[in-house]
């Protein structure tokens, strides 16, 4: 017999979604036996016998507490951006040219370009995200940051823009160990104004390079080669389960480029707050879309037989 322990968080999935994990496991592999527990938990109730048998640990999200008895752990884990753009970088996958801002910044627009995103190395939801032009980035103490930015936490980076199109628009698409289980493409509302042109900020107010704000549009997206391309980046990351990879792709040249992995795991969106506002408000199903809880049974079999020690 072989252990597969689930730990997941109620406030961020839906208790429901892994047991029916667990019951499609158990119609298809009479070999594995899975333990579900909450990855909050203080006290983890488990048999004696569990670490007699080769045995995995998933959870999407960070622990804190818990001490697996046996076997790999697989955890999500905050890696600031700078270091998903290294390790992105280090096997082959695009990113767009960054560097820290530090006292001494200076960019030079000749390599930059007239305009350059600023954006903090730790953050969420777009905060801190700001459109600026090459020659006035400079570095700014923590401290002088308003409270809530993330900025006064983390250093800020400066990144090339990719210009994606007049309406700001990107990919998500949430592996789980390097496998899709769901892609969408998100576009900023059209009530903003567009962006005609790749360097057109002067000229025009009221842009925004954000797309996935509240009132942006979601479509499932099945593009082959924006899901081989998250797939594939989701070797830089070999200890998380779950990944949300953002995706964009250049409006002019039709490359594509990895913003960031969201590798601390709060990407279930099945079942999260998030993931089902966006389900409701645009008519879409990401369970339909490439078999959802079932193909993640199928995925956490494959993987449980593989890594289980």
């Amino acid at each position: 017999m072989i252990n597969l322990i689930l730990l997941r968080r109620s406030d961020k999935q839906n208790p429901r979604d892994f047991e029916d994990i667990r019951l499609h496991i158990a119609e298809r592999a009479d070999d594995i036996n899975v333990h579900i527990f909450d990855a909050k938990a203080q006290l983890w109730p488990l048999a004696p016998e569990v670490s007699r048998h080769p045995s995995i640990t998933v959870s999407p999200m960070p622990l804190r507490n818990y001490k697996s008895p046996r076997g790999p752990v697989f955890q999500g884990f905050e890696f600031p951006k700078s270091d998903q753009y290294s390790r992105l970088a280090k096997i082959g996958i695009r990113v767009a040219d960054w560097q820290g801002i530090e006292p001494d910044t200076k960019l030079d627009p000749d390599r930059w370009g007239p305009y350059v995103v600023v954006k903090p190395d730790l953050g969420r939801k777009g905060a801190g995200i700001q459109i600026k032009r090459t020659t006035r980035v400079k570095y700014k103490p923590p401290n002088l940051f308003p409270d809530q930015h993330p900025g006064r936490k983390a250093p800020m980076l400066a990144q090339r823009f990719i210009y994606t199109g007049p309406w700001a628009c990107c990919y998500r698409v949430v592996t789980l160990f390097g496998k899709a289980l769901l892609s969408w493409h998100c576009e900023i509302d059209h009530s903003f104004r567009p962006l005609k042109s790749r360097f057109e900020f002067k000229e025009l107010g009221g842009i925004s390079i954000v797309s996935n704000k509240r009132s942006s549009t979601y479509q499932l997206a099945f593009e082959e080669d924006v899901i081989a391309f998250a797939e594939a980046a989701h070797a830089a990351f070999p200890d998380q389960a779950l990944l949300g990879h953002d995706v964009v792709r250049d409006h002019d040249t039709g490359d594509l480029f990895m913003l960031e992995c969201n590798p601390r795991g709060d990407t279930w969106l099945f079942s999260s707050y998030i993931g089902k506002k966006i389900q409701k408000e645009n008519g879409i199903d990401f369970c339909a879309q490439f078999g959802g809880l079932s193909l993640a049974a199928d995925i956490l079999i494959e993987e449980t037989r593989r890594r289980a020690r």
